[in-house]
């Protein structure tokens, strides 16, 4: 699969009439490519990405930020404009490379009923055989040894696969491997997120790394009344005043110190229940949707806390079906 077509670069944010290389939509992996849903494209961020996606000189790309900032996301909607296949797999402590390239499966034959093995790709293989962009979301939870067995993926070089009597898989030009992480691979200085380990700093070495903050204000609220056009703008300034400070806590900015955060995820599951509740007439919908979105999986001190956060944003309006 080739690039045949352009996409324009104002898709993403730009006020410019270049076009960037793209895949025509309806090719045979389109069931890969991620569907398209309103989202606020960050120049800063676009810019360096797609400059990194279309000539990566072997390196790999790391993203980094904190939950809910928009990672994963934004790969992914990069490559839907582009209609550029695009496979996430989510990494854990205890996963190994099998997962990832694949496993021999027992399989009949049907003619004969004789039980043989057939290799089965794992998503690594598929993402490298085909030329998908491959990502690799919560990196920093995978065992330093698995990430070691990745070296090769992630510098263009093949991949072998020992259980497929020891295939040689050259990547596909348009492979891309990303990986996406809370941390930079050096440990957790917040203890926030307790499962991320240490990295081997020779696999940290192979990546072109970019920070993914949370949005600003600004473009925070734009994105909530976008995505949920029945809230009113002067709401979704209140609920984006209550997460800012919330993350300010978070960070220990003002010397208060929380050890949960709200994500601009979060945010938009506040927003989307609130307004549910304000479509059915429910009292208190703001407080409800608060509950449900963040503070029922906080502990009493936090919730408190977060109550009050909401309640001097708010003012009088918090007590009241808004």
């Amino acid at each position: 699969m080739q690039f045949n077509t352009k996409v324009e670069m104002k898709e993403f944010g730009f006020n410019s009439t270049a076009q960037a290389p793209a895949f025509a939509a309806g090719h045979k992996w389109m069931q890969y490519v991620a569907p398209t849903k309103k989202y606020f494209f960050r120049i800063g961020l676009v810019q360096p990405f797609m400059n990194w996606l279309y000539a990566p000189f072997g390196d790999s790309c790391m993203l980094l930020g904190p939950t809910g900032s928009g990672k994963s996301s934004l790969v992914e909607q990069i490559t839907a404009q582009l209609n550029w296949p695009c496979l996430t797999v989510s990494a854990h402590s205890r996963m190994e490379m099998p997962e990832l390239t694949g496993y021999n499966l027992p399989v009949t034959d049907p003619v004969s009923g004789d039980l043989n093995t057939k290799f089965v790709d794992g998503p690594l293989t598929l993402a490298m055989r085909n030329g998908f962009v491959f990502v690799l979301d919560e990196y920093d939870t995978l065992d330093p040894a698995v990430t070691v067995g990745l070296h090769a993926v992630m510098e263009g070089r093949p991949l072998v696969i020992a259980e497929n009597n020891g295939e040689v898989i050259h990547a596909h030009p348009n492979f891309r491997f990303v990986a996406c992480g809370n941390t930079a691979g050096q440990g957790d200085e917040t203890g926030g997120y307790a499962a991320t380990m240490q990295q081997n700093l020779a696999s940290l070495d192979r990546f072109r790394v970019f920070e993914v903050p949370y949005l600003d204000a600004d473009n925070e609220v734009a994105t909530l009344v976008a995505a949920l056009p029945m809230l009113p703008e002067e709401l979704a300034q209140k609920m984006v005043k209550v997460a800012t400070s919330i993350r300010s806590q978070h960070q220990g900015i003002g010397g208060n110190y929380l050890s949960v955060t709200m994500s601009t995820r979060t945010l938009l599951r506040w927003g989307r229940i609130s307004c549910g509740y304000t479509h059915v007439g429910a009292a208190n919908p703001m407080q409800q949707a608060l509950q449900e979105s963040l503070l029922n999986r906080c502990d009493r001190v936090q919730r408190t806390a977060i109550s009050k956060i909401a309640e001097s944003v708010f003012g009088g309006d918090w007590m009241k079906a808004v």
